[in-house]
């Protein structure tokens, strides 16, 4: 419900409780809430910061695409993402899977002004949707279907009042939180500038979705290598929408010599045979070099199935590698590196890939080395 304050339209909400069914799987407790009579909004207030779980971006951006693409076949204009709207949302979901309220779904008291500090202060009306599910496994359709199939709900997603959007979900030990945030305006800069319809145009360090999928990806190396938060990247970029051809067209794994880097620990590793392989100097290969940041989840995670996919643990069967000036050559089988004492024994020399000699010679010791086995 739209209701007039000091002049200014907003929209509150109260709690609704529901399950609903998704095939033969029951979404238990599915939390949502709906528009609903309200007092004046509180004050801003101070909430003691929590610790907190990284937005789950595949997740937020198959949300934004459900809600626009129901806008649409509803006649009314898609939603623009807003840099602060989804930090607040990412916020308020942090704070119900922390404890804040009782770990207990609730809308964020105190929204309509908090918007204002987070680049909306030019906003005349507001809305705010949240769920909770206790399954972390929860797929956004399940969210999206919860919300369209709430009268309350669906009238915040096809407003023609609202033209942004700020979308947080946050897992933890406590389930799925999703807050959903709509404004009328947002101020000059806050517009995460929309994906062009479809692309054929790709380039290392971008960030693409595949047309057909939900999960969002930077490009290394010619591959797709998987984004899980995007906290490693400072904030919410730019997402290209890809055809699936072009998405099909990439590498699976990025080209042998790539630099990558995981923010937070500074980690560098250099690829080879698909694999990271750790940089502990830049020496051997004459100074800095390019470097692409990835979620550091994408190199912990790497050589498991589906998103993941696009990294190995260990290079493949027959990479070839250099430990710096050294002489030697090394030939990679079952992830150990094996001195290559005749290039007969590949049929003739055969390109290499210059690697951190301590990546060879302290295999197997750490975590970082661990991408190469004793």
């Amino acid at each position: 419900m739209i209701r007039v304050h000091n002049g200014k339209e907003r929209v509150r909400a109260r709690l609704l409780r529901l399950t609903a069914m998704v095939g033969a799987t029951a979404l238990a407790a599915v939390a949502v809430v709906a528009p609903a009579d309200a007092a004046a909004p509180a004050p801003a207030a101070v909430i003691a910061p929590a610790a907190a779980s990284a937005q789950m971006v595949s997740f937020d951006q198959q949300m934004i695409t459900l809600i626009n693409g129901a806008r649409v076949k509803a006649g009314v204009g898609a939603l623009t993402e807003a840099k602060g709207l989804t930090s607040l949302a990412v916020w308020w979901s942090n704070q119900m899977s922390n404890g804040a309220t009782s770990y207990n779904l609730a809308h964020n008291p105190n929204a309509w002004t908090m918007v204002t500090q987070y680049g909306a202060s030019n906003r005349t009306s507001w809305g705010e949707n949240v769920a909770w599910s206790s399954s972390t496994a929860t797929t956004a359709q399940q969210i999206f279907t919860a919300y369209m199939n709430s009268p309350g709900h669906k009238a915040n997603i096809l407003s023609s009042s609202f033209h942004y959007v700020g979308m947080g979900t946050v897992g933890g030990t406590h389930g799925l939180f999703n807050t959903t945030e709509f404004t009328d305006k947002v101020e000059a800069g806050q517009a995460v500038a929309p994906a062009p319809v479809t692309t054929t145009v790709v380039n290392n360090g971008d960030f693409i979705r595949d047309v057909v999928g939900p999960a969002v990806y930077v490009v290394v190396g010619g591959a797709p290598v998987y984004v899980s938060s995007w906290a490693p990247f400072g904030g919410v970029k730019r997402v290209k929408l890809v055809t699936d051809v072009t998405f099909k067209k990439l590498r699976q794994y990025p080209a042998d010599g790539t630099f990558i880097r995981t923010p937070g620990s500074g980690a560098v590793y250099r690829i080879a045979g698909g694999a990271p392989l750790y940089v502990s100097s830049w020496a051997p290969f004459g100074g800095p070099k390019p470097v692409l940041n990835v979620d550091p989840a994408a190199v912990a995670k790497a050589g498991q199935a589906g998103w993941y996919s696009h990294l190995r643990w260990q290079p493949a069967d027959n990479t070839l590698i250099k430990g710096g000036s050294a002489p030697k050559i090394y030939r990679v089988m079952g992830g150990k590196a094996t001195w290559l004492t005749s290039w007969s024994l590949v049929g003739g020399p055969k390109p290499f890939t210059v690697v951190d000699p301590k990546a060879i010679t302290l295999a197997g010791s750490n975590t970082f080395y661990a991408h190469l086995a004793k």
